[in-house]
């Protein structure tokens, strides 16, 4: 009766260590998996977007080829094949993540992404936003030699327009809505390891 008896106490430990509630995992299961897939998505899109950059700097017969036009090209282009990797990084951090660890360590490690992707993102995004700009503010200017100043205004006002909203806008939305998503896991991995404290 004594081995039956430790049986059920380290059954009862077993289970209370190692079970999730299976709408607390779903939910940072999917979203674990829909990171990812953003991350990887953004990144083929940005070593697309590079590659056609160097293509079109190699076969289009520019009126005005000067060296300064192909820098500003290759440096939009290197700018797309970095934050592609930053992106690749990212999904690489994410999968690392165990969701079939205990919860403490469940939450440490979703803490933990939070963290770096904080990091990053509060040097990324501004120098990213800037070093465009600048670049594409060389290969306008390259490309509108010799303009009207209506033709200046009508390609850097939109440009830089959308650049700004892109960053003051579209971008901060984007960080606040993934911010939110990464709070309610890591809020719920905390109510988790609260009850299996208990």
């Amino acid at each position: 009766m004594q081995d039956f008896n430790d049986l059920q106490h380290l059954w009862k430990q077993d289970s209370k260590q190692n079970i999730l509630p299976p709408k607390h995992l779903n939910k940072a299961k999917n979203f674990r998996q829909e990171l990812i897939r953003k991350e990887i998505a953004g990144a083929v899109l940005l070593l697309a977007t590079g590659l056609i950059i160097l293509a079109l700097a190699y076969f289009l017969d520019f009126r005005h080829k000067t060296l300064t036009l192909y820098t500003a090209m290759f440096i939009v282009s290197f700018l797309c094949f970095i934050q592609a990797y930053l992106m690749l990084t990212t999904a690489r951090k994410v999968k690392q993540i165990n969701e079939a660890a205990l919860p403490t360590e469940h939450l440490q490690q979703w803490q933990e992404f939070d963290s770096f992707r904080k990091k990053r993102m509060h040097w990324n995004m501004p120098i990213y936003h800037l070093l465009l700009g600048i670049a594409i503010s060389i290969y306008l200017r390259e490309i509108l030699a010799g303009a009207s100043f209506h033709y200046y205004l009508l390609t850097y006002l939109p440009t830089y327009s959308w650049i700004l909203f892109s960053y003051f806008y579209l971008g901060k939305r984007q960080l606040a809505k993934i911010d939110r998503s990464i709070n309610e896991v890591i809020f719920e991995l905390q109510e988790l390891e609260r009850q299996f404290g208990n």
